[in-house]
């Protein structure tokens, strides 16, 4: 076809020119012999004088790699797609032949993405000595290029971007950065880096520290991770002061404590500043779950991550500092109820996510002393959930219940109250009853309601146009007739 193509475009039988964002070549025949396949490459380079074409896809083409230099010396701009296996060929056989303009047109045909290739610092070295202005990306899993290499990549920095580099790497760069104190090296050091640090799983000591704080004085912008970092005590400080020139933080719920802490440590308007460059730096998402357990075992994974109340007192100290809403993630933690009273004050300025367990025990301590204290505490907890009481599938005593009626009775726009597989019982949901119309939607499934009930949840409907559905399928109710008359009753 690309023959018959290019014998009509010669003798004008096709109206040019033509545009196309891509042009693929596909070989439907197993064996075809390097003639032919010349002839074809040939055909399509003598195509492409007429055709504007984009991109040029060859990867399901095989050919040798000599066979397409024509191509390459194509003047106009094209890119061409390889298959890795031809690309490979390809590359070794342009640093063979080690032609000036052959190899700046090679790159430039590519995009500069040598990503799936594996270089050695013999190959790489030539391609960066060349004078292009195209980027080259290569991909530091792939490639057999040492970290002693580090100090003879610097001075090509500005040519190079490093996809996937390792964190070791990645120290031994700035490691290196600090020891020549080469200031000027370090914006294209993270460009190279696409500006970000990732220094996961890594062990740093004093040294390290400096060395990341030189390069972080001297950057900006740049994303930090340090997730699972194993750092000094005054690192933690001083990283802390420096998280202005930090636009994305990310670190473990361990970590997440210890800086927390050392916000509070810290000297009254030191500490208000770093704790607002703190939650900027974390998306304001303080986030404690195991959900930032990636690198730790299954059965660390499960663990619970017990807060002391002097966790919560830094957590409760930082979140004060907060210029907007905060995601505050306690799945998977555990918090003794004096931790939970520091709370309380600053639940009105975040997100809340916890576990159902967590949650009831919150619920069970809005009741104090003091009723101006119980509004309060009622108020920010339902709007932390953003008017979703969540508590299925854990057991509601009378303790909870009362509590819980409480909240409903103090509060406003609650959107939902799932209350399934609570083993509810007649005795326990007549406490409830009376301010179950706060719910828009009403979740009673699963439980051990019976026909006694059904009058006085009849009437809580039908004098309550604001709910909107209740559910109550799955209990011991045997007559469901009287529910049927009213569409908002789901008895399935």
């Amino acid at each position: 076809m690309a023959l018959f193509l290019f014998r009509l475009v010669r003798t004008q039988r096709v109206a040019c020119p033509v545009a196309t964002e891509e042009l693929s070549l596909v070989l439907k025949m197993s064996q075809l012999s390097d003639r032919v396949l010349l002839r074809v490459v040939s055909s399509v380079a003598s195509l492409l004088r007429y055709w504007a074409v984009r991109c040029l896809d060859l990867t399901e083409f095989s050919i040798h790699a000599q066979f397409l230099m024509t191509l390459l010396l194509h003047h106009d701009p094209l890119k061409i797609k390889l298959c890795a296996q031809h690309f490979q060929q390809l590359l070794v056989l342009i640093h063979e032949i080690r032609d000036k303009d052959l190899t700046q047109s090679f790159l430039r045909k590519v995009g500069g993405d040598l990503t799936s290739c594996s270089l050695d610092w013999e190959v790489l070295h030539y391609l960066l000595q060349q004078p292009s202005t195209q980027t080259i990306t290569v991909d530091l899993r792939r490639n057999r290029i040492s970290e002693k290499r580090i100090i003879d990549l610097l001075p090509f920095l500005d040519g190079i971007l490093l996809a996937r580099p390792s964190p070791s790497l990645v120290l031994s760069a700035i490691r290196e950065s600090y020891k020549t104190h080469t200031s000027h090296c370090i914006p294209s050091l993270l460009r190279s880096l696409d500006h970000v640090i990732n220094l996961t799983c890594t062990q740093l000591d004093t040294a390290d520290c400096a060395a990341l704080l030189f390069t972080l004085q001297h950057s900006d912008g740049v994303k930090l991770k340090l997730l699972w970092t194993s750092i000094p005590t005054g690192g933690i400080e001083s990283i802390l002061f420096t998280l202005e020139k930090v636009s994305h933080l990310s670190l473990d719920r361990n970590l997440l404590l210890r800086f927390l802490h050392c916000c509070t440590a810290s000297k009254a308007q030191q500490g208000a500043a770093a704790a607002a460059d703190l939650l900027r730096t974390l998306q304001h998402r303080l986030d404690l779950s195991c959900s930032s357990s990636v690198e730790l075992s299954e059965q660390e994974r499960g663990e619970a991550l017990c807060l002391t109340a002097g966790d919560c007192r830094a957590i409760s100290t930082v979140l004060r500092h907060s210029s907007q809403d905060t995601q505050l993630n306690l799945r998977d933690c555990e918090v003794e109820d004096s931790g939970l009273d520091l709370l309380f004050p600053v639940l009105d300025r975040v997100r809340l996510s916890s576990s159902k367990a967590l949650l009831l025990q919150l619920v069970s301590l809005v009741p104090v002393g003091s009723e101006r204290d119980t509004v309060t505490r009622a108020e920010s907890l339902c709007r932390a959930l953003a008017g979703e009481l969540d508590l299925s599938e854990t057991r509601l005593d009378q303790r909870a219940c009362g509590a819980l009626a409480l909240i409903l009775e103090l509060s406003e726009g609650l959107t939902e109250l799932d209350l399934s597989h609570c083993q509810l019982t007649d005795r326990l949901l007549q406490t409830l009853i009376p301010h179950l119309h706060k719910a828009q939607v009403l979740d009673l499934s699963h439980n051990k309601i019976t026909d006694a009930l059904t009058d006085s949840l009849l009437q809580l409907v039908s004098i309550n146009t604001s709910i909107h559905t209740v559910r109550v399928f799955s209990n011991s109710i045997v007559d469901r007739s009287p529910f049927l008359k009213d569409k908002r009753f789901e008895t399935w």
